[in-house]
């Protein structure tokens, strides 16, 4: 009688660990969401500042200063997709396709020419006219921020 009640607290301490492990992850995960959700936003921001100069409304330093901070963060993006922290996981938090997982390499190759994209960005911003950062920063949106949310990001219904 008592090994098996020896037994029993040992599954019940296992069970009960499993299950708290599964809600500091669950936690994890969706701070994992979040900051990424940040760092996109962060992104948006960015290219706002860019988009500011090229119509007239803000500075080049501005500009200059989301340009930098791009060609900076965008190779960190798949970093901030750990496995199990996309739409499929936690519905209505993440708008991350499970495209992303299931097509690693393809979304390592996109983020790889996102950054070629703010790589030019950025260059044209310290040394282009107006035209020329106008073609990067539409190159940079299309070829750049498109080419990832048109496969890897589900719209965020209004």
């Amino acid at each position: 009688m008592k090994a098996i009640s020896k037994g029993l607290l040992a599954a019940a301490t296992v069970i009960a660990a499993l299950g708290l492990a599964g809600t500091a992850w669950a936690q994890d995960a969706e701070t994992v969401i979040k900051d990424r959700q940040e760092a996109m936003k962060a992104q948006g921001k960015d290219m706002g500042a860019v988009k500011a100069f090229l119509d007239g409304k803000g500075e080049l330093a501005a500009a200059l200063a989301g340009g930098t901070d791009l060609a900076t963060r965008i190779p960190q993006i798949p970093g901030l997709f750990p496995p199990k922290t996309g739409m499929a996981e936690f519905p209505g938090k993440s708008w991350a396709k499970p495209a992303i997982w299931a097509d690693w390499d393809k979304f390592s190759a996109v983020d790889r020419t996102a950054g070629e994209k703010a790589v030019a960005l950025l260059s044209a911003l310290k040394g282009g006219g107006k035209d020329k950062i106008a073609a990067a920063f539409g190159d940079m949106g299309k070829n750049g921020c498109g080419a990832c949310h048109e496969p890897f990001r589900e719209k965020k219904p209004s």
